[in-house]
């Protein structure tokens, strides 16, 4: 039923839903008070407004993945624009694998859609192991439906090897393949890998590029921006570690947390873990 609304319906509900969510303190609390501890300097007003407009955007994400059961190839080429791509396509053909990192960003859904626009490069998605079940399964379904391959955050290095092999063997006829990896959430406990982020320090996963070193992978960035509601741009940027962690154990996963950190200045509200205790 959602999905048959119209656009303009939905984000004037999101908008009204937000802003009585936004006047209750227990269900903004954890969210007001991440915006205070990053940007104290802003004032109570300031931070208030941009935990509407963070409620908001959950909002829109929750109506437009519903939408997106309906968009086809063309209404997703319209409502999420990809540049750069070139980046990945030279870097896949350079290392054969390209580890593409990424943040939730709003409508994070929309990133699959990156095999429309990649001649022979395949992509490779890295979800959270969940336990299998109908909905699990309708939710892979759908964000393979450009072409995109799932691959469980538990088995990735088992996956790609078995991808390279193909390869090799003429199998596939893929050049390379890019794997998109969301790796802000919130890690196990006990991670103690942790960067400077927005004047704290965050725990981040480094798994992915442990594989990545293995493999001898190359690393880049997918800044994410909104100019408007439903719509999106998506720049692709190389990773090259420089500053003090250009040589520690884990360079690129360092300069994505702080590629992440400045795209998260340029938009606060489209970043959807300020509901969660990361600071």
């Amino acid at each position: 039923m959602i999905a048959l609304q119209p656009w303009g319906w939905l984000y004037a509900k999101s908008t009204v839903f937000a802003f009585i969510l936004s006047l209750c303190p227990t269900v903004t609390r954890i969210a007001r008070r991440n915006f205070y501890r990053v940007f104290p300097e802003y004032g109570w007003f300031a931070c208030w407004r941009m935990t509407f407009r963070y409620f908001e955007a959950f909002l829109d994400f929750l109506y437009e993945k519903a939408k997106m059961t309906r968009l086809g190839e063309k209404d997703i080429l319209s409502h999420c624009r990809f540049e750069n791509v070139e980046i990945l396509e030279r870097l896949a053909r350079e290392h054969t694998f390209v580890l593409c990192f990424g943040a939730h960003m709003v409508n994070f859904e929309y990133l699959v859609s990156l095999p429309l626009h990649l001649h022979n490069i395949g992509m490779c998605h890295i979800y959270l192991s969940v336990p299998a079940n109908e909905w699990s399964g309708r939710m892979l379904e759908e964000r393979g439906r450009f072409g995109a391959v799932n691959i469980p955050s538990d088995n990735v290095l088992r996956h790609v090897v078995r991808l390279k092999r193909n390869m090799e063997e003429r199998k596939d006829s893929k050049e390379g393949y890019v794997l998109g990896s969301l790796s802000d959430y919130d890690p196990k406990a006990g991670c103690h890998h942790a960067f400077p982020f927005l004047e704290h320090m965050l725990e981040v996963k480094t798994g992915v590029e442990r594989i990545g070193q293995r493999l001898g992978m190359g690393y880049c960035y997918a800044h994410v921006s909104r100019p408007k509601r439903g719509y999106y741009h998506v720049t692709f940027r190389e990773l090259k570690p420089h500053g003090d962690f250009a040589g520690s154990e884990y360079p690129y996963t360092a300069e994505f947390v702080r590629q992440l950190d400045m795209n998260i200045r340029e938009q606060p509200e489209i970043w959807m873990q300020w509901g969660s205790c990361r600071f």
